[in-house]
């Protein structure tokens, strides 16, 4: 298996949404795309905002 490499220098002013997969800025405490909080490692909390979302438009 190989080493995983440190990410460069430059990506440290990041941190990539678990969820969705956006690059916030390192100052962000949730997610700018999706609103989950940073170092959120569920997809539960995602699903069901889109679940409550999808049945207050009554898509549901």
């Amino acid at each position: 298996m190989p080493k995983r490499q440190p990410k460069p220098a430059s990506d440290e002013g990041y941190w990539d949404c678990s969820v969705c997969t956006f690059r916030n800025s390192a100052e962000a405490f949730k997610c700018m795309m999706c609103d989950v909080r940073k170092g959120t490692s569920t997809r539960s909390t995602f699903s069901d905002a889109i679940v409550s979302a999808l049945r207050t438009e009554g898509r549901l």
